[in-house]
């Protein structure tokens, strides 16, 4: 893995088209399929998830504010661990590797 880097604006900006895109999909589709077909709108909803969890495992790494540890993580991880942004940038609450301390990690982008 080459050295990441902090995300810049325009991968929040990305970030933000993918996210506003999804809902779109999500609220547009509801208006065309529910309640008679619930299952397709259900499919929709759940594949573009897995897309956008699959694109942002692909993307990023994490760096561990404890002991600077740098590392990616799982598919099902990053779909469940608890996320969240803040003054700083990015974060997911996630275990490190290295020192096993759980905190809130700093997301970089992969180069």
């Amino acid at each position: 893995m080459k050295t990441p880097s902090t995300p810049g604006k325009k991968d929040y900006l990305q970030s933000i088209l993918y996210l506003t895109l999804y809902v779109l999909a999500i609220v547009g589709s509801a208006f065309l399929l529910l309640p008679e077909l619930w299952y397709v709108w259900g499919i929709i909803v759940l594949g573009g998830m897995l897309l956008l969890v699959n694109w942002h495992k692909q993307k990023t790494a994490y760096r561990c504010p404890n002991c600077s540890h740098v590392y990616e993580i799982s598919f099902l991880t990053d779909l469940l661990a608890p996320h969240g942004v803040n003054k700083d940038g990015g974060w997911l609450l996630l275990r490190c590797p290295s020192c096993h301390q759980r905190s809130k990690t700093t997301v970089l982008k992969k180069e």
